[in-house]
């Protein structure tokens, strides 16, 4: 019987073995797919806000964002410290791309205002629909002056207005572009002033921006208080980790602490999107 035990130890040891190289293949398949998902997803943002980046490099960089602090927070802690670390790297990419294509279009947004104004004196002055787009492209700063530039090249090398300014509506995808080009497009098809129309949309921006101004000023507490509330967990589990460590340390060294963990994070994302429903505004 003593002798019987080791063997079975060993058998299952083998068995386990062939079971994950068997399953190696199918793992290695999925995390290549949604690599290379998630490799496209960041190109295609990535140009978006007109810094480029080839996907090898793109690839790599989610690759370490993953496997790095994996690596570190497994030979620091332990295994699910590493998993959580993990997630949390793979998350980073999108957030930060996210963050940033937020702040391009709040950007594009601020200049609209001030681009149509521009168009709206240009066409009282008497130069047409072509020659003020080419006059907010001089006068104009990044990023929107890159976005006009871009169509007026597809213009110069046959395309519609129409089509082009419809293409620079698609990529950057802002609402008020979208009605400032649905606008001139409409006109265009059935006559009106362009430069009413250029300053009635502005003044429509501008009396929006007032209102959500209004709006996040009103809501902006019970977003902080559910930064707050969401962030207690972890700020009084480091408070009492440092106080008393031997008191938390089942937290961080037991299956059943893991557990409640998770269950913290689950809690608090799905308080934290609720809250931002709440608080979020539509006008």
């Amino acid at each position: 019987m003593i002798a019987f035990k080791p063997l079975v130890l060993l058998l299952g040891a083998a068995a386990a073995v062939l079971i994950a190289l068997a399953g190696l293949p199918a793992i290695v398949s999925i995390w290549n797919r949604r690599l290379d998902r998630y490799t496209s997803w960041l190109v295609g943002a990535c140009a978006e806000i007109d810094e480029p980046m080839a996907p090898a490099r793109a690839q790599r960089l989610l690759a370490a964002s993953i496997l790095v602090p994996f690596v570190v927070f497994t030979a620091l802690a332990a295994w699910p410290v590493g998993v959580c670390a993990a997630t949390a790297g793979a998350a980073a990419p999108y957030l930060w791309l996210k963050a940033r294509q937020a702040a391009y279009r709040r950007t594009m947004d601020n200049q609209l205002v001030d681009v149509l104004v521009l168009m709206a004196n240009s066409m009282r002055s008497g130069l047409t629909l072509v020659q003020a787009l080419e006059l907010a492209a001089t006068e104009s700063k990044p990023p929107i002056v890159r976005q006009i530039a871009t169509a007026l090249q597809e213009i110069q090398l046959g395309q519609s207005i129409d089509r082009a300014l419809t293409n620079m509506s698609d990529r950057v995808a802002l609402p008020d572009l979208e009605l400032a080009v649905h606008s001139i497009v409409t006109l265009r098809e059935t006559g009106g002033n362009l430069s009413e129309t250029f300053m009635t949309v502005a003044n429509t921006i501008v009396e929006r921006k007032k209102v959500e101004g209004k709006i996040a000023s009103l809501t902006s507490q019970g977003l902080y208080q559910g930064y707050a509330m969401c962030a207690m967990p972890f700020v009084l589990g480091a408070m009492f980790f440092l106080i008393e460590p031997e008191y938390m340390g089942p937290m961080l060294s037991t299956g059943l602490g893991w557990a409640m963990w998770l269950a913290v994070i689950v809690l608090d994302l799905m308080g934290m999107w609720l809250i931002l429903k709440i608080v979020k505004v539509d006008v």
